[in-house]
């Protein structure tokens, strides 16, 4: 009996042993955390998948995540960084003020991937003053859209300017004739476009030769070709190509307008725009909504006679940081589920899901998008007419983001709304410019 309780006992504690061994195995494995976005519909099933097969790759690492809410997400990203807590990988773009707490980690030397597989442009926005801290998900793209009906009945040779752009004149040519009543007695415009934001000013302006609103000498924008962007503003509004609300349009509306037949051109729209109308269309035919079927043709944003098209668009990824306590295994842990994340396979799908240019060799190989054959062609040339980041440093990009909320943003406001004329607007502009607070 003796003998027996003694043979308990030690397989006793020998299960204690195992099971404890056993959880130190659980808990030696190393945690990296992921704060993200619900990029697209699917995202987070597909998101849950892919971190299930790289944890069976690698026993060792745990994968925790976290989707945000984009109405929310910045912020409590914002104090967890603050804190000295950020989460290491988040999804974004590499920021001035992420790079100001010494938190953000730079990634060139850390990499085992081959980045000549990447688009080269979608790379260069995941730099920062000469270093890389991220590896891009997909580079987004902004551009103008077109009814495709109303184009074919006014002519409008839709797939000359796919593949050539146009210019300012060419548009407002266009434009006009887009101008008339509708079908349905509701007035129809040549072109729609929000105007609770400066985002038709800043198209404009990137295509009348200021790629860049600050530059290492300054703000731009005291330039005579932002006199001429605004005026050419006022011109549409003022012989009703655009709507003379357009100040009060935001982008629900001007959404609206343009599936009401309202509106011959309108911006700004993303290559995805094709698949939601397609959506729309399923829908109408289903009688689940009410409306007239149309098909949205991709358009560049037009140039001034003389200037170079310059498409409007850039890259988001997963960012890589670091805790106050954090070694350098971890570190290089986190940096496995980067190159994981922003892989070709994950790459493949997200840009399939948006409709956006596939910036990975092995992944365009793999996945189409769902668009039409035109606007694919269109998207995959502007995507290659896409600036790099602005080069400026840390401190200028925060200036230039102030500029733009404290300036920029009211005083189009005023131009559109019609309280300022254009000359009274670009003074401002130049006035406010000169200020101590935002030179370089």
């Amino acid at each position: 009996m003796k003998k027996l309780l003694m043979l308990s006992t030690v397989t006793g504690a020998m299960l204690v042993a195992l099971t404890a061994c056993g959880g130190g195995d659980e808990e030696k494995r190393d945690v990296v955390k992921v704060w993200t976005y619900p990029v697209h519909g699917e995202y987070e099933g597909e998101l849950k998948e892919s971190i299930a097969a790289f944890e069976k790759e690698n026993p060792t690492i745990k994968v925790e995540y976290e989707v945000l809410s984009w109405a929310e997400g910045l912020q409590k990203f914002d104090i967890a960084l603050n804190s000295g807590s950020p989460p290491d990988l988040y999804f974004g773009r590499p920021l001035g003020k992420y790079k100001e707490t010494e938190l953000l980690v730079p990634i060139d030397d850390k990499l085992s991937i081959d980045l000549s597989d990447y688009d080269e442009i979608a790379l260069d926005h995941m730099t920062l003053e000469g270093s890389m801290y991220g590896l891009p998900l997909y580079q987004y793209l902004h551009v103008w859209g077109g009814n495709k009906a109303l184009l074919e009945e006014y002519d409008v040779d839709y797939e000359k300017i796919q593949a050539e752009g146009w210019t300012w004149d060419e548009f407002y040519e266009l434009a006009s004739i887009g101008e008339q009543k509708n079908d349905h007695g509701d007035q129809q415009y040549g072109f729609v476009f929000q105007g609770v934001d400066e985002e038709l000013l800043d198209h404009l302006a990137r295509n009348n030769g200021i790629p860049y609103r600050m530059t290492e000498e300054g703000i731009q924008w005291d330039d005579d070709r932002i006199v001429e962007a605004m005026a050419f503003i006022v011109k549409l509004r003022d012989e009703g190509i655009m709507p003379a609300e357009t100040a009060a349009i935001d982008a629900a509306k001007r959404q609206e307008m343009y599936y009401n037949y309202q509106a011959l051109f309108y911006g700004r729209a993303i290559p995805y725009a094709d698949a939601i109308v397609q959506n729309r269309n399923q829908e109408i035919q289903d009688g689940v909504t009410e409306g007239k079927e149309l098909d949205f043709v991709l358009l560049p944003i037009p140039h001034h006679e003389g200037e170079v098209e310059v498409s409007q668009g850039g890259a988001e990824g997963y960012l890589l940081f670091t805790q106050n306590n954090a070694d350098d295994a971890h570190i290089d842990n986190s940096v496995k589920v980067l190159e994981h994340l922003a892989g070709a396979d994950a790459i493949g799908k997200t840009s399939s899901a948006l409709a956006l240019p596939i910036i990975h060799k092995e992944a365009a190989d793999k996945y189409e998008l769902p668009l039409s054959d035109e606007n694919r062609l269109a998207a995959e040339r502007l995507a290659s007419n896409v600036l790099p980041p602005n080069p400026i440093t840390s401190e200028l990009a925060a200036k230039d983001d102030m500029f733009k909320t404290q300036v920029v943003v009211p005083t189009f406001q005023g131009l559109i709304s019609g309280e300022l004329t254009p000359e009274e607007a670009f003074e401002k502009f130049k006035t406010e410019a000169a200020a101590a607070k935002y030179q370089p």
